[in-house]
């Protein structure tokens, strides 16, 4: 049994794997996946990489910390850092240009990373 949430704070709906499902069922990450199989003959591959395993708490609710990466043999590559809510549905992009956290909206409106072929663009 879990303990309850603290008060004012959201109860969690979301697991951290169901977090991590959700965030890998975007349309992007999904485009992004295969674009990275299909440029290195299926030699790398786009995955989620947990880069702070304790939860990062914004504006009171409770977040799992996930970065999309080109996985190789070598390395991975960070393409993107995401905050996906354990209380709710909501995805938030982690913006490394402003420094700041934007909407999953403000993302593709902004960054159009439906057009994103490489990791650099």
């Amino acid at each position: 049994m879990t303990d309850p949430a603290p008060p004012g704070e959201p109860p969690a709906v979301r697991s951290k794997e169901q977090g991590a499902a959700a965030l890998m069922a975007l349309p992007e990450l999904q485009a992004w996946s295969a674009i990275i199989e299909k440029n290195s003959n299926g030699k790398a591959h786009g995955g989620l990489l947990e880069y702070d395993p304790t939860p990062r708490k914004l504006n009171g609710k409770t977040y799992w910390q996930f970065s999309f990466v080109e996985n190789t043999a070598e390395s991975a590559m960070r393409w993107e850092s995401f905050l996906v809510s354990a209380n709710d549905d909501e995805i938030l992009v982690e913006d490394a240009s402003s420094d700041e956290v934007i909407s999953l909206a403000r993302w593709r409106r902004e960054k159009h990373p439906s057009k994103r072929t490489a990791i650099d663009n």
